[in-house]
């Protein structure tokens, strides 16, 4: 094992300090040399998920409209802007309520992203989007919500799978996570060496 410095651990029996050696961190454990206990501490190898995976990804994921599950909306990988513009990635109709749309042209931002931590895509929202004849975001006129909780303007949230957006404060749609496969997962995996002063 090459590049490995010697370390301590702590017991996880007897929590004293004990010595940890590159033959140590290949075999995966070491025994406690400290009289009275010799309990096995396993040195887990640290892994994460090579993020080239989503490059052949049949999905990222959908929004369907809470009163219309078959009406459904693809996202894709990066920001998603939402809105009733035909400039944004998510174009969702005028949807009219006592003559009115609450719905801005460009309402908000659901970001997609790979988390190579836990092998899944990971969904945040913003209210508001990039403005495409600036660089500053724009907020929408009637606010988005998460779950009946109002986003403040600068506020970025993570969305679970099957959580209500409410877009104006009428319209709701619901975030439908795609699940990566454990068995593609298996084949992007990245084991790295042994190291407990690695932080994540």
């Amino acid at each position: 094992m090459s590049g490995f410095k010697t370390t301590l651990i702590v017991c996880q029996q007897c929590g004293r300090k004990i010595m940890v050696r590159a033959v140590d961190a290949e075999r995966g454990s070491i025994l406690c040399s400290h009289v009275g206990c010799g309990a096995v501490n396993a040195l887990q190898k640290a892994f994460h998920y090579d993020e080239h995976i989503v490059q052949g990804l049949p999905s990222f994921g959908h929004l369907t409209h809470a009163d219309e599950p078959k009406t459904t909306y693809p996202l894709q990988f990066g920001p998603n802007s939402i809105g009733t513009s035909d400039t944004c990635t998510v174009q969702v109709p005028r949807l009219m309520h006592n003559g009115r749309c609450f719905i801005s042209r460009r309402h908000c931002t659901l970001t997609v992203m790979f988390d190579k931590w836990t092998g899944q895509l990971r969904y945040q929202l913003q209210d508001g989007a990039v403005d495409p004849d600036a660089t500053t975001i724009k907020y929408s006129l009637n606010g988005t919500q998460l779950a009946n909780t109002p986003l403040l303007k600068t506020e970025i949230v993570d969305v679970a799978d099957r959580e209500i957006i409410t877009l104006g404060g009428l319209d709701r749609f619901r975030l439908m996570h795609y699940s990566i496969p454990p068995v593609m997962l298996e084949t992007y995996k990245v084991e790295l060496d042994y190291n407990p002063d690695r932080t994540e």
